[in-house]
C-alpha cells in the first residue's frame, strides 16, 4: 500500500486533544443522542509528549501485532497514526504489508526509518482482546508508551488459558459443531470427534516440531483424508469428503482471502494481492493432502443410500457446539462465550433466511453486513469485547470454504468440471462477504460514533 503521513493540521494539537467534530448529518446525529442520554463525551487528559525513541519501538512491535490479527493494511495504518498522534509524534509515516510494517519518525533535526518483520501465525482470540483494549487506552489517553509498550510484550509472551489437553479436547467439540451444520448424520458424529481429536494433536505436535509447522495443512489434510478413505468412510458408508471437511474447516484461509478482497477493494493492491495469494496457496496445499491422501487409501465402494439426517435442528444445536469448541479451542477470554454465540447465531441466521430468497450470494452479503454492526453493538458494551474477538470465529461460518476445498480436490480428481464451478461459487461468495464486511464495518462506525459509549477500536 502507498505509505501514510500523519496529516498536519492548521490549529495546533497537544497529545490527547481531539478536534471539534464537524456539524454534519452525523454530527447531528451524534448531538441528538447525546442530547437523549443526558451524557457529554469525556475528553481524555493530555498526554505528556513521549520520547520518540520509545514511540517508533511502540509503533514497531504494536504494528506487527495488528497486522497478525488479520486487520487490513490501511485500518494497521489508521490504528498506529491515531497512537502516533496520542503521543505527541511528528513527521510519522507508516508502510503497511500483510507481514511487517515500516516506520518512519522526526527525531529533532533529523529522521529516522525502521522495520520490523512479523509473521503468519495468527494472535489467540485472548491476545487479540488484551491487544485492541490497549489500544482502546492509548486512544483514550490512560497509558504513557513504557506502560503501552510493557503491556503490549506481556500479552504477546502470556500462555494459552487452557492446557494443550484441553485445546485438544476443544478441537474436538470444534469439529462436532462444523459436522452437525455441514452433515448431521447420527453414524458420522463420533468420527467428527475423533478427527477433531487428531486435527488438535496435529497442531499441538506442529507447534513442538517447526519441521512438521510448515508442512502441517499438507500432512493433517493427508493424514485426515488417508484415515478417512481408508477406513471411516467404508465403515459408516458415507460420502468421503463429507467427514473429512469438517476437520480440516479451521486450515481454511477465508479470512486471508476475505481482508485480502477488502484490501483490493480499498486501493492497498500489494497488501491485498499478498493475502489473496497466501489463501489460494493454502487452499491448494490443503487439496494437494487430501488428493494424497485418497490416491494412496483409494475411494472407498459404498452402497450409495444417503445416510439419515438428524433433522432440522441439528444444524442450529451445530452452532451451539462450535461456539463452545470455538471457545476452548481458540483460548477466548473470560465472559465472552455468550457474545460469541450471539453473533454465531446472529450470523448463520441471517444467512439461512436470506439465502431462501437472494441464493448463496446474496445471502453471504446480507450476513457479513448484518454480523459487523452487532459486533460493534456489543463492543460498545462496557463488558462487551472488541469487534475482532467475535468477528473471527464468525469466517468459519460465513466463508464457504468447505465448498471451495471440495472444489479444488474434485479439480485435481476425476470430476474437474464440477469442481471447477464450485471453486468458482466459492471466489465469488467471497467477494460478495468482502463486500458486506465494507458495507458493515462502515455502517458500524458512522452509527458507533453517534453514541458516547463507543469504544472506536
Amino acid at each position: 500500500m502507498a505509505p501514510r503521513q500523519s496529516s498536519p493540521s492548521d490549529e495546533p494539537r497537544t497529545p490527547g486533544h481531539r478536534r471539534p467534530e464537524r456539524r454534519g448529518f452525523w454530527g447531528r446525529i451524534a448531538h441528538i443522542a447525546q442530547n437523549l442520554a443526558g451524557e457529554v463525551p469525556a475528553t481524555p487528559e493530555p498526554v505528556v509528549a513521549q520520547p520518540p525513541e520509545q514511540v517508533l519501538e511502540l509503533l514497531r512491535n504494536l504494528g506487527v501485532a495488528l497486522t497478525r490479527t488479520g486487520e487490513p493494511a490501511d485500518r494497521v495504518t489508521q490504528i498506529l497514526d491515531e497512537v502516533a498522534t496520542m503521543y505527541g509524534a511528528t513527521g510519522v509515516t507508516f508502510f503497511v504489508v500483510p507481514t511487517g510494517l515500516f516506520v518512519r519518525i522526526d527525531l529533532g533535526p533529523a529522521s529516522q526509518v525502521d522495520f520490523k518483520t512479523g509473521g503468519s501465525t495468527p494472535m489467540r482470540l485472548d491476545q487479540v482482546d488484551a491487544l485492541y483494549r490497549l489500544v482502546d487506552d492509548i486512544r483514550h489517553a490512560t497509558v504513557d508508551a513504557a506502560t503501552a509498550h510493557r503491556r503490549l510484550d506481556e500479552l504477546l509472551s502470556a500462555p494459552p488459558r487452557f492446557g494443550s489437553v484441553v485445546a485438544v479436547i476443544g478441537s474436538g467439540v470444534l469439529t462436532l459443531g462444523l459436522g452437525l451444520m455441514l452433515n448431521p448424520t447420527v453414524a458420522a458424529m463420533p468420527a467428527f470427534v475423533l478427527l477433531g481429536f487428531l486435527t488438535g494433536f496435529m497442531r499441538w505436535w506442529a507447534d513442538k516440531d517447526p519441521m512438521l509447522s510448515l508442512m502441517l495443512p499438507v500432512a493433517t489434510a493427508f493424514v485426515v483424508t488417508w484415515a478417512v478413505f481408508g477406513w471411516v468412510a467404508p465403515l459408516l458408508d458415507a460420502p468421503p469428503l463429507e467427514i473429512v471437511i469438517p476437520a480440516l474447516v479451521t486450515f481454511l484461509p477465508g479470512a486471508a482471502l476475505t481482508m485480502g478482497t477488502v484490501e483490493l477493494s480499498s486501493g492497498d493492491m500489494l497488501a491485498g494481492s499478498a493475502r489473496l495469494v497466501y489463501g489460494l496457496e493454502r487452499l491448494l496445499l490443503l487439496s494437494f493432502g487430501i488428493a494424497m491422501g485418497a490416491q494412496l487409501a483409494g475411494i472407498p465402494t459404498l452402497s450409495g443410500e444417503p445416510a439419515r439426517a438428524l433433522g432440522a435442528w441439528a444444524p442450529w444445536v451445530g452452532v451451539l457446539v462450535f461456539g463452545v469448541g470455538q471457545y476452548v479451542a481458540s483460548s477466548a477470554p473470560r465472559r465472552t462465550l455468550g457474545w460469541l454465540l450471539v453473533v454465531l447465531y446472529v450470523g448463520y441466521a441471517v444467512q439461512f433466511l436470506a439465502g431462501r430468497t437472494l441464493g448463496s450470494l446474496g445471502a453471504s452479503f446480507i450476513a457479513a453486513a448484518a454480523v459487523l454492526p452487532v459486533c460493534y453493538a456489543i463492543q460498545s458494551r462496557r463488558s462487551g469485547p472488541p469487534v475482532p474477538v467475535t468477528f473471527l470465529p464468525t469466517f468459519w461460518l460465513l466463508v464457504p470454504g468447505a465448498l471451495g476445498l471440495q472444489g479444488v480436490a474434485q479439480i485435481i480428481g476425476a470430476d474437474e468440471a464440477a469442481g471447477l464451478g464450485d471453486f468458482l461459487n466459492a471466489l465469488m461468495s467471497i467477494v460478495a462477504i468482502a463486500v458486506g464486511v465494507l458495507v458493515g464495518s462502515g455502517i458500524s462506525e458512522r452509527l458507533g460514533r453517534a453514541t458516547s459509549t463507543w469504544r472506536g477500536i
